[in-house]
């Protein structure tokens, strides 16, 4: 059996909800090709993207009025349930049927579970409400990433890197200065970074009107293995909370195929939520931010990709949040490791005790 290089038994941010339609779309996610379509219904569905006769992708086929989906290589049709319903212009009916995906859609985004289906569980999704909330507005979307995953996360777990890679932005000297705390509850990393009467980064100052001095709040938690939202207030130094700007960053970090990611991403705000100007002006900041990331974690990329390795990485305080994600996801396919070997030993073991048929001696 071979084993995953990624956490599979988890929920990723498969599409925003406004990407999918009755159009056949394909995304790789974890290594795996998947099919995302409505069937007539509305209903979102996502089945692995491989055809079971010849492997041709079913994304390349064509999807009928009824919600059947041909395969446009040998003529495979497949109902609703991913179920073959026979084969165009043929009188074959094969005992065939597409591996289908755990999906939920909510708020706007289609979540999906590639790992077994038995352990997929909606609870362990985070609230995100506030991307249909009337108080709040947001924009959203979702950027190529050439670079693994856990780079991306390690860029959002380790806020300092704004200092450095945002200054004209969001980033100034406070962030780095400012230590952080980190809990762990379970497989979830949180951290809270609070900084109290700095100076305002440009984008606050022009997004909010505030002068210096500020309060700025960021409360980061981390769902593994690919879910990360970044709560964010800032104020006029002295404003009690619930007073002040708050916004929320979700971002979703999917593995798509090799070390690239799909690095989802959705800016939401409390105030000011029908001027459009504004929308517009923070939606262009957030992409100019996440373009400073990309180029960053996909020079990384090729620095982790090439390096013979023995050398042990330096770490500081800064980085401990970054180092919790870390473990957590690696315990995470540990475990799913663990028992993907357990369930391929008990096959075996099933499969020895399986008397074989005599063959008649002549």
């Amino acid at each position: 059996m071979t084993l995953t290089q990624h956490v599979r038994n988890g929920w990723y941010l498969g599409a925003w909800s406004d990407e999918i339609g009755r159009t056949l779309t394909q995304r790789w996610i974890t290594d795996i090709p998947v099919c995302f379509y409505r069937l007539p219904d509305q209903t979102v569905t996502a089945v692995e993207d491989r055809c079971p006769h010849r492997k041709y992708p079913l994304s390349l086929g064509h999807l009928d009025d009824e919600g059947t989906l041909q395969c446009d290589y040998h003529g495979y049709r497949f109902d609703g349930q991913g179920v073959c319903v026979g084969v165009a212009e043929q009188a074959d009916r094969p005992k065939a049927a597409l591996r289908r995906f755990p999906l939920v859609e909510r708020d706007g985004a289609i979540w999906i579970w590639p790992g077994d289906p038995e352990l997929a569980d909606e609870s362990l999704l985070p609230d995100t409400s506030w991307l249909t909330d009337a108080g709040w507005t947001h924009v959203h979307g979702v950027v190529p990433l050439k670079a693994r995953h856990m780079l991306l996360l390690e860029n959002l777990l380790d806020l300092t890197h704004e200092t450095f890679l945002h200054p004209t932005t969001i980033g100034n000297a406070a962030v780095a200065a400012t230590p952080i705390d980190v809990t762990v509850d379970g497989d979830r990393v949180s951290f809270s970074r609070h900084m109290i009467g700095i100076e305002a980064p440009p984008f606050y100052e022009k997004s909010c009107g505030l002068t210096s001095p500020v309060d700025r709040w960021q409360d980061g938690d981390f769902y593994p293995p690919g879910i990360f939202i970044l709560n964010i207030r800032v104020a006029a130094t002295g404003t009690e909370e619930p007073e002040g700007f708050h916004m929320k960053v979700l971002y979703g970090l999917t593995p798509g195929r090799g070390n690239e990611t799909h690095d989802f991403y959705a800016l939401g705000r409390d105030y000011l939520i029908d001027d459009q100007e504004l929308t517009k002006f923070q939606h262009e900041q957030q992409l100019a931010v996440m373009q400073e990331d990309v180029d960053a974690l996909e020079a990384q990329e090729i620095m982790y990709a090439t390096d013979p390795g023995g050398k042990a990485e330096s770490s500081i305080k800064s980085d401990l949040a970054a180092l919790r994600g870390r473990r957590a996801v690696a315990k995470m396919l540990a475990r799913e490791q663990r028992e993907q070997h357990e369930q391929g030993e008990q096959s075996k073991q099933q499969g020895a005790r399986i008397p074989r048929s005599r063959t008649a001696s002549v």
